[in-house]
């Protein structure tokens, strides 16, 4: 349940972030060297960092037990 809760919250934050690129203007626009044909947004990893500090927290202040799984485990 925990592991759908972290999809659901990621995916949010992914959307949360496209939309803030779309507003300010953060898009990768093609040229001749470029391999996309269409205009991209830019800045889809920083999703990664945050994935990775929600799970460090879910580590180390939630009390997970890595044998349990994620989260409180019993």
């Amino acid at each position: 349940m925990v592991y759908i809760a972290l999809i659901i919250l990621l995916v949010a934050i992914e959307l949360l972030y496209f939309k803030i690129a779309d507003k300010y203007n953060i898009i990768d626009k093609p040229n001749n060297r470029s391999s996309h044909t269409s205009i991209t947004l830019r800045g889809g990893g920083i999703i990664f960092p945050i994935a990775i500090s929600i799970a460090f927290f879910g580590i180390c202040f939630l009390g997970s037990n890595p044998r349990s799984g994620f989260g409180r485990g019993s």
